[in-house]
């Protein structure tokens, strides 16, 4: 037995397949959606959510709401949820980026291998060949993909280490 699998513990009890249905047979909007688990296990994914929706709900081994999972399954994306504070508590999947929310921080990796990382007070890029930029209200810092060049950007002053020496300057 491989040492992943005998240091895994019991997370997931059950997962029930579900589809809920947003309109009545005579095409009325529901206060409340009407939810169906299909006997054979199968159902198709539709287009609007608005209009039905399907998703797969894990329950936790050790009985803990907040821990439970909505997956849902549309058209273009898959968003995992869950209501749980001292974890993540949002995946989204589509066909370009795979995002992650964390209390008020969104981290998203995107199909160049690039990330973003956004709170209330900033944002950080990582591009896809390894340089770095950080935006604050306060100012901007970038460094190179090889660390070779760093600039800082502020209202007041733009200073930069190239290669050739040290640039500060007032704007």
């Amino acid at each position: 037995m491989s040492r992943i699998a005998s240091s895994a513990r019991h997370v997931w009890k059950s997962a029930q397949l579900c589809v809920g249905f947003h309109r009545d047979p005579k095409g009325k909007l529901r206060d409340e959606p009407y939810v169906w688990s299909p006997k054979n296990g199968h159902v198709t994914i539709h287009r609007d959510p608005d209009e039905q929706e399907t998703f797969i709900v894990l329950k936790s081994a050790d009985g803990d709401n907040e821990q439970d999972i909505q997956i849902k399954l549309g058209p273009d994306m898959i968003v995992l949820r869950r209501d749980y504070k001292d974890a993540w508590d949002g995946v989204k999947i589509d066909a370009f980026a795979v995002s992650v929310k964390v209390g008020c921080v969104s981290i998203r990796v995107n199909h160049d291998g690039s990330i973003t990382r956004e709170d209330g007070d900033s944002t950080t890029w990582v591009e896809a060949d390894g340089g770095v930029l950080k935006k604050t209200e306060f100012g901007e810092a970038s460094m190179s993909s090889n660390g070779m060049e760093l600039t800082r950007r502020t209202p007041e002053n733009l200073t930069a280490i190239t290669r050739d020496g040290l640039l500060s300057k007032g704007r």
